[in-house]
């Protein structure tokens, strides 16, 4: 799918129209702020001081991350890939974005190739925002953080472009909170107070991607920031929490921000550099339980991994699934994959059944009481805290996931499909993201 010939195509046509495009020249569809930014199409792509292998890495950069381009030259493409820094991309594994886009529909298909015919290699969200790289027919090139592929343009409608002008605001509330994902259920990472100006990096609908002075970056609410010739929202805004609690930020490096933390005394880096592997439980051949509503295991175990993996990534880990499409996975590859990427930690995903229709809530198992026991215990928490769904506690699980991994592992059971009223609720936006940003708040306080 990705070395395809026709992404291949794609990438040449995409670079030489990056050459020959004359400085000043508006395409037809192209605006001024997305004709200049270029899209990662791999999942892992250096950054190098110099057009070419033997410079040395500076930076490393994954799909569906936009930069500025800078420069194009023999082959590769010149990105600012943090704020007044530069590096270099192999044009191989970039292409050029033409728009963005908001995806209309539901588990809209994404295509391999852009015909009803072509192989389904994953679905969009509702709601989903999107690199479009390429049109053909009724049909557009996307990039996403998990695939590239071919969506139906009918379904896709026109976003506000990702912005990565030097465009300043100043804070319009007298406490701004900033938070790690543009979401109102993103842990929050710093504040700012009135007055305070800022950098505008990055827009998405209702929020602001912010850079101080201070060296504080992240997401804030784009109501509460005067922009040139825009309103504030002179309302109160969102009450951070207590400045007595310690709310520390570990943020990626390779996501442009800075280590920063308002509260405690210096940079903490609980998640940077760790390696956790994610197995989404069942795929293929074997689908798990199933909802009385159709609601498969396999596909909800896939969908919490993903969203996981983003989050995660955002903290600064390097995060590894035992798979990433619809596909049967033996558990012995699955636990060798714990090994051969020498896992920090391994947490596999599940979504329970029972014979008992009233059986419900979260189930944290370990193996071993000496590698997995710590790492069960920094769940149970978060994990009680959850109110959608109860927790029934830490158990001991013989599972060939847990039994024959080296290392620290555990195997959470977040709902009972078996049970109709949790089947509805992990199926839920709200409560997928409740769920991940808990496991993801249980690793940092495990690697602190």
């Amino acid at each position: 799918m990705r070395r395809g010939g026709w992404l291949a195509a794609s990438f040449c046509l995409l670079w030489l129209l990056a050459v020959l495009w004359p400085s000043g020249v508006k395409g037809e569809k192209e605006t001024e702020e997305t004709k200049r930014l270029a899209v990662v199409t791999a999942d892992r792509v250096n950054v190098r001081q110099g057009p070419g292998v033997p410079y040395h890495p500076v930076a490393s950069v994954h799909r569906g991350d936009v930069y500025r381009l800078v420069d194009v030259k023999d082959g590769w493409l010149k990105i600012e890939w943090e704020k007044n820094r530069t590096g270099w991309l192999a044009a191989r594994y970039v292409a050029l974005a033409k728009e963005t886009a908001v995806v209309q529909e539901d588990r809209l298909r994404l295509r391999q190739e852009p015909s009803r015919d072509g192989r389904i290699i994953g679905h969009l969200a509702q709601g989903e925002t999107v690199l479009v790289i390429g049109e053909e027919g009724g049909w557009k090139q996307v990039v996403t953080e998990d695939a590239i592929g071919w969506a139906a343009a009918s379904y896709l409608a026109p976003a506000e472009a990702r912005s990565i002008s030097q465009q300043t605001g100043t804070v319009a509330a007298d406490s701004l909170n900033v938070r790690a994902e543009p979401s109102l259920h993103a842990p929050r990472i710093g504040r700012l107070v009135r007055g305070e100006e800022v950098d505008i990096v990055e827009k998405k609908p209702g929020w602001y991607k912010i850079a101080s002075s201070t060296g504080l970056g992240g997401w804030v609410s784009s109501a509460y920031v005067q922009v040139k010739g825009g309103q504030a929202n002179e309302k109160e805004a969102e009450v951070p929490q207590s400045a007595g609690r310690s709310l520390p930020s570990i943020i990626a490096p390779s996501d442009s921000r800075l280590y920063a933390d308002s509260w405690t005394s210096g940079p903490v880096q609980a998640l940077a550099g760790k390696t956790i592997v994610l197995d989404p439980g069942h795929g293929g051949k074997d689908g798990g339980a199933k909802s009385v509503a159709g609601v498969k295991e396999k596909e909800l175990t896939l969908g919490t991994a993903r969203l996981l993996k983003n989050k995660l990534q955002s903290y600064g880990a390097r995060v590894v699934l035992t798979r990433s499409s619809d596909e049967y996975v033996p558990l012995s590859a699955r636990v060798a994959a714990a090994r051969l990427y020498q896992a920090d930690a391994f947490i596999s995903l599940h979504y329970d059944s029972a014979a008992d229709p009233d059986a419900s809530g979260i189930t944290i198992y370990y193996y071993d009481r000496f590698a997995d026991y710590e790492l069960a215990q920094s769940f149970q928490g978060l994990f009680r805290q959850l109110s959608a769904l109860p927790f029934r506690g830490i158990a001991f699980g013989d599972y060939y996931v847990l039994r024959e991994n080296e290392k620290p592992s555990v195997l959470l059971e977040l709902g009972y499909l078996s049970n109709r009223s949790d089947a509805a609720v992990v199926a839920t936006n709200g409560y997928q993201e409740a769920v991940t940003t808990a496991i993801v708040n249980a690793m940092r306080h495990y690697f602190q």
